[in-house]
């Protein structure tokens, strides 16, 4: 029995170019390879900013508290579940505005 394929070969070469990125998107790209790192100082910073805030700055007013609990308890339920640097860092960042904020306005 005689088996012979006769299906032309054909040569297909993938172009591997690598256009130039911006700052912004290699940083982003830095930013999610260096997750673990800057997940640990996010929250280390986002904890002793938010306590230090929630005990001197609140005062047992409910309007400064809720405005240092809730960016950050979104900013650690982010983390918590994975979500894109680019989110994590926006929001962090924001956690810790709203904390010096409630600080140098109380």
């Amino acid at each position: 029995m005689e088996t012979s394929i006769k299906a032309k070969q054909t040569n297909s070469s993938l172009s591997n170019t690598k256009t130039s990125t911006g700052s912004m998107s290699k940083f982003w790209e830095n930013a999610e390879f260096n997750r673990f790192g800057i997940i640990s100082m996010a929250i280390l910073f986002i904890g002793c900013i938010g306590g230090f805030a929630a005990s001197f700055g609140a005062n047992g007013d409910f309007i400064k508290l809720g405005m240092i609990v809730f960016p950050t308890i979104i900013a650690l339920a982010l983390i918590l579940a994975v979500s894109p640097m680019k989110l994590i860092i926006y929001v962090c960042s924001l956690a810790i505005l709203m904390d010096v904020a409630v600080l140098i306005f109380s």
